[in-house]
């Protein structure tokens, strides 16, 4: 529990420079806090009070009426719902003091007159941060373990947020999200429109304090996560938070993946290549050891949605599982054997895969989503306006494989088209031929090979 009487505590103010972190001691560790300014900050004119010193949604264009906003929240404790508030971009901040709110912070925006320019500011911000906590006169009371907050509903790592977020008019950069909590369920609306939703579940995560004016430079918020090495932590408090990433220089087929931790103070995603094929970087950073003196150890769990899978890996969700592997790299460490699920569409959830780790040990690790092995190799060939596609494999060979080309959809929200289906030869010769036409250069594409129903290689890629 953190304690100290708010005189003594040096408030080190959270701020969404690319990701967020819970970072405050008090001078002398006489106590701990966790606090964020109030909406009214973030969306403040006077231009002081932008997240990463940079402009608030009053210099968005549209401005605050256009910004994203939590359009509902509700706490769930077993069988028992309270709905805290419900509404547009002005409902959140305007429930009385010792509620859970919430406040939408935007990073890299340009501020009024401000001109764009890369790694300076953005017209739009690439990364928007909403922090959870309990609404102060201070501001934002982010530690639900805190007395002096006055906290009005019941909150405890059990708890269930039940929280749906607007993206109002910047929903078409959405790319991938980072969740400080154990993140339940994941669900996606309209992706690649502006006015884009999404509902997640979260329950609240015990999250190390740290404070970084003593620990100096580090790599442990840095983007991508490097160089991280704390011993311990200051202290600990019970948080949910989280970052999205609108930067549009990522692939658009990341749209909709998401991942949450504990116990870290940082996550990113980094997407890449590996010998299997496309790779997808999970990377989180905490001290090695808790405030306690206990090792500190988290978990993750990623969602990645079907979009993805197909528009990186050529996968369809229900292969996803013993499609791929997750392998621990960076810094040195322990964790339980990742977990595969597959998730069907619902209230709650998209068509996704879903990895989960547990007992993760820390400072820095990165767990690599991967094809567990290199699909088999293609030639194509162009002849008479009709393009060719041909491999061979021993596992074909009598026939036993069927091989089936799609077209992958351009955007997010367009599912791949079948062109056609052939059978492997008797030597495990596979081949399928499709017009030229019907695949124009540039067009994204999928090859399945697969032996009765279990997929044997899935390729992926452009002509």
């Amino acid at each position: 529990m953190l304690t100290g009487e708010a005189p003594r505590m040096r408030r080190l103010l959270p701020v969404f420079l690319v990701l967020f972190s819970l970072a405050s001691v008090s001078e002398a560790h006489a106590g701990l806090s966790a606090f964020s300014p109030p909406q009214s900050g973030a969306d403040s004119s006077d231009g002081t009070s932008g997240g990463n010193n940079g402009g608030t949604w009053s210099d968005l264009p549209g401005g605050v009426a256009a910004r994203p906003f939590v359009k509902s929240l509700k706490v769930i404790n077993g069988g028992s719902s309270v709905t805290v508030f419900s509404g547009g971009v002005g409902a959140a901040a305007a429930v009385g003091n010792g509620n859970v709110t919430a406040v939408v912070t935007p990073t890299n925006l340009c501020r009024a007159g401000q001109t764009p320019a890369p790694n300076q500011c953005y017209a739009t911000p690439n990364r928007v941060g909403v922090a959870f906590g309990v609404k102060t006169d201070q501001g934002l009371n982010m530690d639900f373990l805190d007395p002096s907050a006055g906290l009005l509903q019941t909150v405890t790592a059990d708890t269930v947020f039940d929280v749906v977020i607007g993206l109002n008019t910047l929903g078409k950069t959405l790319r991938w999200t980072w969740v400080n909590g154990d993140l339940t369920n994941w669900k996606t609306t309209n992706l690649g429109a502006d006015d884009a939703e999404i509902h997640l579940r979260v329950h609240p995560a015990v999250t190390p304090l740290y404070d970084f004016q003593a620990l100096g430079p580090n790599g442990c918020t840095a983007t991508p996560i490097n160089n991280c090495d704390i011993a311990q932590a200051g202290g600990s408090g019970l948080s949910t938070n989280l970052f999205l990433s609108l930067d549009e220089t990522l692939d658009p087929a990341l749209t909709g993946t998401a991942f949450g931790t504990t116990s870290a103070i940082a996550g990113f995603l980094v997407p890449g290549d590996g010998p299997s094929g496309a790779t997808l970087d999970l990377q989180m950073a905490a001290a090695h050891l808790a405030s306690d003196g206990a090792p500190m150890k988290g978990s993750l769990r990623a969602f990645i949605p079907s979009t993805a899978l197909i528009g990186l890996y050529g996968v369809q969700p229900a292969d996803a599982g013993s499609f791929f592997g997750a392998t621990r790299t960076g810094a040195s460490g322990s964790s339980d054997t990742p977990t595969f699920e597959t998730r069907s569409a619902s209230d709650t959830d998209n068509d996704s895969l879903v990895v989960s780790i547990n007992n993760i040990t820390f400072s820095a690790p990165t767990y690599r989503l991967a094809p567990k092995k290199k699909g088999i190799a293609l030639k194509h060939s162009m002849k008479g306006g009709k393009l060719t596609l041909s491999g061979k494999a021993a596992a074909c060979k009598q026939g036993k494989c069927t091989i089936t080309l799609y077209k992958a959809g351009k955007t997010v929200n367009v599912k791949p088209t079948k062109l056609a289906s052939a059978k492997s030869s008797a030597d495990g010769k596979v081949s399928i031929s499709v017009a030229k036409s019907k695949l124009p250069s540039g067009t994204p594409f999928t090859v399945e090979i697969r032996a009765g129903k279990k997929l044997l290689s899935s390729t992926h890629g452009k002509l």
